[in-house]
């Protein structure tokens, strides 16, 4: 069986963060369950969206976010959208083959690529390949700087997450 792919960028071109996430976000429904990790990618999310209570901020987790992802997706029918920077990417690539052999129809893994560590002071990181097994889609994304932090504390987060699950 081949995994569904959403592909809305047929070309590596520029977007902004916010253009980026406003796409993804735009090609699933509002039941839809997002997860982000640390750094800019969530702070940008959450200035977006920050009253949608289907996202998880998983603060402190670089690169983790598509296996957290992976985890809830075998566990729900909804859909499940994993957003991951590049260089948090590489840190846990492996999981990409993971998610490939689990071939889940329910999940969703969209990484933006800025090629650097942005939030840590834009070191380079090495390039990415052009597609990697388990992953939707690439998404080319300009530097756009620090925006506010998450104003999500970890018990609010909780309890977006405990009501994610019993809802």
């Amino acid at each position: 069986m081949v995994k569904k792919i959403i592909l809305f960028i047929t070309e590596r071109t520029m977007l902004s963060r916010e253009s980026a996430i406003k796409k993804i976000f735009s090609q699933h429904n509002s039941d839809t369950i997002f997860v982000t990790n640390t750094g800019y990618n969530s702070r940008a999310v959450y200035s977006i969206y920050p009253n949608n209570k289907n996202i998880i901020y998983m603060q402190g987790s670089m690169g983790l976010s598509p296996a957290i992802a992976l985890g809830i997706a075998k566990n729900t029918d909804k859909d499940v959208v994993a957003l991951v920077g590049d260089a948090s990417l590489l840190m846990h690539l492996g999981i990409t083959h993971t998610i490939r052999d689990q071939n889940l129809k329910n999940l969703f893994v969209y990484v933006l690529d800025n090629g650097c560590h942005e939030s840590v002071g834009k070191y380079e990181c090495a390039s990415l390949e052009d597609s990697y097994p388990g992953v939707n889609s690439i998404i080319n994304i300009s530097c756009d700087g620090k925006l506010p932090r998450v104003n999500l504390d970890p018990e609010e987060n909780s309890k977006n997450i405990i009501g994610i699950f019993s809802g």
